[in-house]
């Protein structure tokens, strides 16, 4: 026993894998990806904006060396899941699911008893059931294949209500409890984990506002940058966490929600 922990190091490398990642342009999605192709993994990014998806997948291949494939597509629409299983179908497999992209909706700040309705189905479509639809178009491949992980981003809103965010934090809850369940039905082949961010800025400098209020309120006292939380990514998707399952991990700086 204590010779197989010896040499049985926890291995990070994602080496022969490929990981589909959506909302991957840009802050964490980016961060996630670019994390995920030093440890050897190639990639399947998924983004709304065409210009800034092609910046990324030319930056990861410099920088990394493997292969990184991109899909323009709205994940939140059954015609942007075709595009990506289209995409994906050219691929040996998808090892590794990141569902990243989300909204907060065209009306951030009303109450939900203010809030229309097709809004409401803007916000769960994409934050909602476009996960859902990929954990089971690539999820259920991967429990027929060779397993895989899955790692959900939710957020703080999800567990305590933050005001005006009653429609993203209702998905985000919802996400959660998904994740759960997932996680209970693709044991032991697949691993579905959620990883919840505290707040986070592409330079580690507050955003708004909002942001320089709620700093007072973080141990760290500090915005995170997206590689800090796409370390907490890295660890879920490999081997590392081979036990890890229906877990959240929490990346904000020792805030209590």
């Amino acid at each position: 026993m204590v010779d197989s922990l010896l040499h049985a190091a926890p291995s990070f490398r994602l080496d022969g894998k490929t990981a589909l990642i959506t909302g991957a342009s840009r802050n964490i999605g980016f961060a996630i990806a670019c994390a995920f192709a030093h440890a050897g993994a190639d990639l399947l990014l998924v983004a709304r904006g065409r210009e800034r998806l092609e910046q990324a997948a030319v930056a990861i291949r410099d920088g990394a060396g493997v292969r990184v494939k991109t899909v323009v597509a709205d994940v939140s629409t059954p015609e942007g899941l075709d595009s990506v299983a289209a995409e994906a179908d050219g691929l040996s497999s998808v090892d590794i699911l990141v569902n990243n992209a989300h909204t907060v909706g065209s009306s951030p700040g009303k109450s939900l008893f203010e809030l229309e309705e097709d809004v409401w189905d803007e916000v769960l479509a994409t934050n909602l059931l476009g996960p859902f639809r990929l954990c089971r178009k690539f999820g259920r491949a991967m429990l027929d294949g060779s397993g895989g992980s899955i790692i959900n981003v939710v957020s703080g809103s999800g567990f305590l209500p933050a005001p005006g965010l009653g429609a993203y934090g209702s998905s985000k809850a919802a996400l959660w409890m998904m994740t759960r369940y997932l996680a209970v039905e693709g044991a032991p082949k697949v691993r579905v984990n959620a990883l919840c961010p505290g707040l986070v800025s592409e330079d580690g400098e507050p955003r708004n506002d909002s942001h320089r209020a709620i700093i007072k309120d973080v141990p760290m006292g500090r915005v995170a940058t997206p590689d800090e939380v796409a370390g907490a990514a890295l660890y879920l998707s490999s081997p590392a966490a081979s036990y890890t399952t229906g877990e959240v991990l929490i990346v904000n700086g020792g805030r209590a929600w």
